[in-house]
């Protein structure tokens, strides 16, 4: 399985069932991923420990990755974090944390204004105190409340042991799924989950996702296996193209009590498409007469598809990824649209004006020219069927714009 996620991430502390102990592990990606600022989730990924090589698999959304995360949920531990109002903010032997509306400071004092969700504040006075350094500014997961939310990498406070750690993975003893927390103390906690998120038995996981799949793609599944194991759904099979890969992973990743789907599925062959072929009909839809974009490219190589292109915010084209995913050869897709409004799009009247002069123009019969204002030049798009209509079109735009750049993008086709 290693030679299917080639890409390494980064190299995390996790548990090691087979060492028994906490190790390094590579985390590695079937895409060149970045986790700077975090990850979509439900994202696969490889865990492999350096010291054994022994891999599971777990998924983008299970570990703290990057600085999106919103910490809304964390709590903040006093005299370990720097305090601020929308904090959730802790004492150590409290009963449970409170919600800061404000805080003030004296010269010996700091005072803070409190809610625990009843109808009257509290105010609480304490000594004054520096924080310099700060182990997890973003603040902490109380344990063991919180450890249906802790994630891999996540800072957490036992309230009970009166403890720091780290969340290090999940480990199952043969009967219950745990949360593994490496304590400052080096030693090992081990916390039950809940019941609502302990992973369904393989046999009943397996026929949910079978019933599912027949029941929303009742003839692409007969080629497709399934396969099951800790939560997690391995599929395996053909398909007949990009959309359909995509909509039953989305469908398993969709189900409820599933940690995640791993997608091994691959499109059938059954007619070659050549990238050029593939880039034609992209091409081709492309200019679709009544699609409202321009300043589009498209790449295909191996049947790996980029395309990106502009589009007027209200005339935004929804099924455009979808009807490429849809095409024979088509075997990854990456469409990044950059939405404009109308109101911004600039010179939009003597754009008009010239797609309606090139459109009358009887020697340039049976084109699709389009013409818009990007980056302070006038952009020719679309297609003719000859060189000669290609330098015809770019003429009767300079005739009329004079001294403004002018980019001929036109396919002879």
């Amino acid at each position: 399985m290693r030679k299917q996620f080639p890409y390494k991430l980064l190299t995390q502390k996790m548990f090691c069932c087979r060492c028994q102990r906490v190790t390094e592990h590579g985390i590695f990606a079937r895409e060149p991923y970045s986790t700077h600022g975090g990850m979509e989730p439900k994202i696969p990924l490889l865990c492999s420990c350096e010291a054994c090589q022994n891999v599971i698999i777990c998924f983008s959304n299970e570990f703290s990755f990057g600085t999106s995360v919103e910490h809304a949920d964390y709590t903040k531990i006093y005299g370990h974090n720097r305090i601020q109002p929308g904090n959730w903010l802790f004492f150590k032997g409290g009963v449970k944390p409170g919600l800061v509306k404000s805080c003030f400071q004296t010269h010996d004092k700091e005072i803070y204004v409190l809610t625990y969700g009843g109808a009257k504040d509290e105010k609480v006075e304490c000594p004054k105190c520096h924080v310099e350094s700060e182990v997890a500014p973003g603040g902490y997961r109380l344990l063991p409340a919180q450890s249906a939310l802790t994630l891999i990498g996540d800072h957490v406070y036992h309230a009970i042991r009166d403890m720091f750690g780290v969340a290090v993975g999940y480990v199952n003893d043969g009967e219950k799924d745990k949360l593994a927390v490496q304590m400052e103390d080096k030693s090992l906690l081990f916390i039950t989950l809940p019941q609502a998120i302990q992973n369904l038995p393989n046999a009943k996981l397996s026929d949910m996702t079978r019933n599912k799949l027949m029941q929303f793609f009742p003839e692409d599944s007969r080629r497709v296996s399934v396969t099951v194991g800790q939560g997690i759904v391995y599929l395996d099979g053909l398909v007949k193209n990009l959309s359909v890969k995509r909509a039953i992973r989305a469908c398993v990743n969709g189900m409820q009590r599933v940690r995640g789907c791993v997608d091994f599925m691959k499109i059938s062959a059954e007619s070659y498409t050549s990238d050029e072929q593939i880039e034609k009909a992209i091409l081709s839809l492309l200019e679709t007469p009544g699609l409202k974009i321009f300043n589009y490219r498209v790449q295909v190589e191996q049947g790996r598809v980029q395309v990106s292109l502009d589009c007027i915010r209200e005339y935004f084209p929804k099924e455009i990824e979808n009807k490429i995913a849809e095409f024979p050869g088509v075997q990854d897709l990456d469409v990044k649209i950059n939405s404009i409004p109308m109101d911004e799009m600039e010179n939009t009247k003597v754009c008009k004006e010239l797609e309606y002069e090139l459109s009358m123009n009887t020697r340039l019969g049976d084109s699709l020219i389009r013409v818009n204002y990007v980056d302070e030049k006038y952009l020719l798009e679309g297609k003719v069927h000859s060189m000669i209509q290609k330098q015809l079109a770019m003429f009767c735009v300079a005739r009329r714009v004079l001294s403004t750049s002018i980019e001929n993008r036109l396919r002879i086709v």
